[in-house]
């Protein structure tokens, strides 16, 4: 995938939450990016995703 359309799978996908009243932070679209590039796999994006839940959800 070259980084155009990374860069167009990204910004279509974050126009669909902002429809949906959702937002996507830095962070979450820095690691899409990654994950898109294979800079990153599945399951190392997924435990980052929790990670980040969680440490969200306890105020850490």
């Amino acid at each position: 995938m070259s980084q155009t359309e990374i860069n167009t799978a990204i910004n279509n996908a974050e126009a669909s939450l902002i429809i949906e009243g959702l937002s996507v932070s830095k962070q979450t679209k820095a690691l899409c990016e990654k994950l898109l590039a294979k800079e990153i796999t599945m399951s190392e994006y997924i435990a980052i995703i929790k990670k980040n839940a969680m440490v969200s959800q306890n105020g850490i």
